[in-house]
C-alpha cells in the first residue's frame, strides 16, 4: 500500500480540509507503506463517529492510526510550538490540502 491509496480511502470517507501523514513506516526496499499515523483536520464533525467510520470502512492491509482535530481547534494548537499538534505540523507530510496553515 502506498500513500496515495491509503488518502483516497481517507477521501472515499469524509471532506477532510487536511490530511498529514506524521508517522510512517516502510517495507524494507520498497516504498510501501508497513504502518501510517494519520491527522486529520476538518470542520465540524462528531470525532467519534467519523473515527468508528474510517476504522470500519477503511479495510486496510497495514496498521493506521487516526487523529482528528477540528479546523478551530487546530489553529490553536499551533499557536503553541510544544503542542503536538505544532510538531505534526513541522515533520509532517501533507497528503492533501494546503502545505501549511495561517
Amino acid at each position: 500500500m502506498n500513500r496515495k491509496e491509503l488518502l483516497d480511502c481517507v477521501l472515499a470517507c469524509c471532506e477532510p480540509r487536511r490530511v498529514i501523514l506524521y508517522g510512517e513506516k516502510f517495507v524494507v526496499d520498497s516504498r510501501d507503506l508497513k504502518s501510517a499515523d494519520l491527522c486529520i483536520i476538518l470542520d465540524e464533525c462528531d470525532k467519534k463517529a467519523l473515527l468508528n467510520k474510517l476504522y470500519l470502512r477503511i479495510n486496510m492491509p497495514i496498521p493506521v492510526q487516526f487523529l482528528l482535530y477540528h479546523t478551530d481547534e487546530w489553529q490553536t494548537l499551533l499557536q503553541d510550538t510544544g503542542s503536538y499538534a505544532s510538531a505534526i505540523e513541522k515533520k509532517g507530510t501533507v497528503l492533501y490540502g494546503e502545505t501549511a496553515q495561517g
